[in-house]
């Protein structure tokens, strides 16, 4: 039996691939192309890391577009530091406990022309309260505080204004005494003024002249 010949120039017979050969070839193009899904495209498209790769190649900053950019911006960190490391005072029981019963009190009290009244609280160091007062017409406030003990005319002045017809605010106070208003009516008609308080304070009472 003679073989066949070809003429000159003529391909052969084309090659053809087992079915093993082809299954390994599908199985490899699988592998690869799950590695390539799994290491650049999720991390890039969708921020998900699994073996941590994408972040170590920066795709993950990919997926977080603008967003992961103003993150990681210099101004962010240290506004975060910031924040983070706010001082704020110490708190427990010694500087949250009140020493006082909580209470409230209205005084309503009327200024012939050209005289003054004062109204006081006896308060130990950080006692607080609210107040709020008001005045049928303008007078001169003085809100001060003397110390326990201290010398004869020695006091703490805290807020003085001219021709005021009320006022309203919280006060602690930073040592033991007394603390409170001094009115007087420069005017030429009487003036009744209304003062509420509420806090923690020993009382409200009107010093003896």
């Amino acid at each position: 039996m003679t073989s066949a010949t070809y003429p000159a120039g003529t391909p052969g017979t084309p090659y053809q691939a087992s079915p093993a050969a082809l299954g390994k070839a599908t199985l490899w193009a699988g592998i690869a192309a799950a590695a390539i899904l799994t290491l650049f495209v999720l991390p890039a498209e969708w921020g998900i890391d699994p073996t941590g790769v994408g972040k170590a190649l920066g795709l993950t900053r990919m997926a977080g577009g603008a967003e992961a950019d103003e993150t990681d911006s210099p101004e962010v960190a240290a506004a975060a530091k910031a924040t983070s490391t706010l001082a704020v005072p110490d708190q427990s029981k010694l500087n949250i406990e009140a020493r006082q019963a909580l209470r409230s009190d209205e005084k309503t009290l009327t200024l012939p022309p050209h005289s003054g009244v004062e109204i006081k609280a006896h308060m130990v160091k950080g006692d607080h309260l609210i107040f709020e007062w008001s005045s049928t017409g303008p007078i001169r406030m003085d809100m001060h505080g003397e110390p326990k003990g201290g010398k004869d005319g020695e006091f703490t002045s805290y807020w003085k204004q001219k021709d005021m017809s009320g006022a309203k605010g919280s006060f602690t106070a930073p040592f033991e005494g007394t603390h409170g208003w001094y009115w007087r009516n420069g005017g030429e008609t009487p003036v009744t003024i209304k003062l509420k308080t509420s806090g923690f304070y020993q009382d409200l009472f009107e010093p003896a002249e």
